[in-house]
């Protein structure tokens, strides 16, 4: 909690008050307000491809289910929204509205492991491959083509995040982590 004694040098050491004007503050004391304005705003650690620009947008972190499956929203030339399936549930259409809906559903264990986008204005395709050697298209991959996969291998796809305009999808980026692990049926070992 940031008090009035941190807002000036020497407030609480006893020695000569350096701040005689209004609005100076200790170095902790900014770093603290900082630190609190980056984690209220809207940031990513994750590389975004395209040229961006818009409302930013971010699929929901759920630490209980993974993505089982996806909708793509295409419309003239190019990618308007996204859509992923954590678990059994949708979650919210992320982009602009319209376009022709193509849905994709993972089997059970598989994974998004890779994907290409492709971008001139505006997202125009992208490419998703699977950890059970499944390929899935959306859109057109022309314009400018980038590919997108995890650092560490293991890594599975787990969130997307990027921005829109009134049209469609302008930037886009991919969250990586490690599947979920499946909690074990066998009883604990028991020593007598």
């Amino acid at each position: 909690m940031i008090q009035d004694s941190m807002f000036c040098a020497g407030a609480e050491d006893g020695s000569v008050d350096t701040c005689k004007s209004p609005g100076m503050r200790r170095p902790e004391a900014m770093l603290l307000l900082l630190t609190l304005a980056l984690l209220g705003g809207p940031t990513w650690a994750g590389k975004m491809y395209g040229p961006g620009g818009g409302k930013y947008f971010t699929t929901t972190e759920d630490y209980d289910h993974e993505i089982t499956g996806l909708r793509v929203s295409v419309g003239l030339l190019l990618v308007k929204s996204v859509q992923v399936k954590l678990g059994d549930t949708w979650d919210v259409k992320q982009g602009a509205s319209g376009g022709n809906t193509q849905e994709v559903t993972l089997q059970p264990g598989e994974y998004i492991t890779k994907v290409f986008v492709a971008f001139q204005t505006f997202l125009r395709g992208m490419v998703l491959y699977t950890s059970k050697d499944r390929t899935f298209y959306f859109g057109k991959l022309d314009g400018q083509i980038f590919s997108a996969y995890p650092s560490q291998e293991g890594q599975v796809l787990v969130g997307i995040y990027g921005q829109y305009g009134l049209l469609g999808i302008k930037s886009i980026g991919f969250e990586w982590n490690y599947p979920l692990e499946e909690p074990t049926t066998e009883p604990p070992v028991t020593v007598t």
